[in-house]
């Protein structure tokens, strides 16, 4: 074992309780992406995008998505989504808490309490302070700022689960490259954006950090924003590439002959 590249601290006693517990493959392999990228870095919760998941096991999202619902019905994993916002998860270590599907199968997940739905309270909606205000903008510019060093941290994490940047050579110099990427290069959805770029250089086109910044800085020059920007580009030089394999000695022969 390379100790010396990295490792994961989990508690003895989650592994001898998860030899107890009845998982499915794809269960077992999204709690260990979970475990290495909480404890792994000595975190309790992380943002998983279901992209980043199926890259990382392997697994189509639709059907990842349907067993991350499975293990929070079992409280195995807890799960934070919002509509809007990267969806949240941890793991409970709590194993006492954890139902097994016997349980499940007659809990009462599905049947929810009568609330008090459609009543609110009356409030000042409209007439915010000018503290208010000061502070939401505060909170704002504290929200945009975690959300690159969330992006950065999800590029950072692909990076390695790709093979392309091992942990030990992440260092100050590849965050200020990444971090460039994100606020200067001018796309909209920098994750799906950079994300595209990794696959290319995992495929062997260059699997190195600069062959995927030099593939993005080329698609800022060619006005890529997102996704569907980069798709209409590629489809644009599949075109010019059959223009230019035209035989046009073989179309005049073929013109003279009618």
């Amino acid at each position: 074992m390379q100790l010396e590249n990295g490792f994961t601290r989990i508690a003895n006693d989650i592994f001898e309780q998860m030899a107890k517990t009845k998982l499915s493959p794809i269960q077992y392999r999204i709690l260990f992406v979970i475990w290495r990228y909480t404890y792994g870095f000595n975190r309790k919760e992380h943002e998983f995008s279901l992209s980043f998941i199926g890259t990382a096991t392997e697994y189509d999202q639709r059907q990842l998505q349907r067993e991350l619902v499975k293990l929070e019905q079992r409280k195995i994993i807890v799960q934070k989504v919002k509509r809007g916002k990267p969806r949240i998860i941890s793991f409970n270590k709590n194993h006492d808490e954890w139902l097994d599907n016997e349980t499940i199968g007659s809990s009462t997940i599905g049947n929810s309490t009568k609330g008090t739905i459609g009543k609110v309270t009356k409030g000042t909606i409209g007439s915010s302070t000018k503290e208010e205000r000061k502070n939401l903008k505060k909170n704002i510019k504290k929200n945009n700022k975690e959300e690159e060093v969330s992006i950065l941290e999800k590029i950072i994490d692909l990076l390695q689960i790709s093979g392309i940047v091992p942990p030990r050579k992440i260092n100050r110099f590849l965050r200020e490259d990444i971090e460039d990427v994100i606020e200067n290069f001018g796309f909209e959805t920098p994750i799906e954006v950079i994300e595209e770029a990794i696959k290319d250089a995992a495929r062997g086109n260059g699997e190195t950090w600069k062959f995927v910044y030099n593939k993005l800085n080329t698609w800022r020059k060619s006005g890529v924003k997102t996704l569907a920007d980069l798709d209409h580009l590629q489809e644009n030089k599949k075109v010019q590439h059959k223009a230019s394999n035209v035989d046009y000695d073989s179309l005049a022969k073929e013109f003279e002959n009618e």
